[in-house]
């Protein structure tokens, strides 16, 4: 029973684990895609914000190719991966088929912001920023 309950433990952190990253998969897999423009900003890593968190850089892809199967397929990874880590929504704003949507995930030691922008069928923008504490 001790092996069957440290052997469950194992697998809810791995899957916890796993999950906790799919953001960042999603930035792995589309940064080296030449339909996507990719930009990692880490001027601003030795600030501390009022609130006393440390800025980790931030993550930009957007895609500027009129691809609605791809629009598609990358919306659904990003809106798939904000609910399976646990993001809330803080900002959402639409008018007609533009939308900008915010989430915010925090932890003890980290806080990440995710911003999704889509204009209609034709370009998206994703955005990461994440501090510590």
């Amino acid at each position: 029973m001790k092996k069957f309950t440290t052997t469950l433990l194992l697998v809810f952190a791995l899957i916890g684990s796993a999950a906790a990253q799919q953001i960042e998969k999603i930035f792995d897999k589309y940064m080296d895609d030449e339909r996507f423009q990719y930009i990692y900003d880490g001027s601003n890593m030795d600030e501390v914000n009022e609130k006393g968190l440390k800025n980790n850089g931030q993550k930009m892809l957007m895609l500027n190719v009129a691809d609605t199967g791809l629009i598609k397929t990358f919306s659904g990874e990003v809106q798939e991966a904000v609910k399976v880590e646990g993001y809330k929504t803080t900002t959402y704003v639409r008018h007609s088929t533009n939308k900008i949507q915010g989430y915010t995930k925090e932890t003890t030691g980290r806080k990440d912001e995710v911003t999704f922008i889509q204009n209609g069928n034709e370009n998206v923008m994703l955005i990461w920023e994440s501090f510590t504490k």
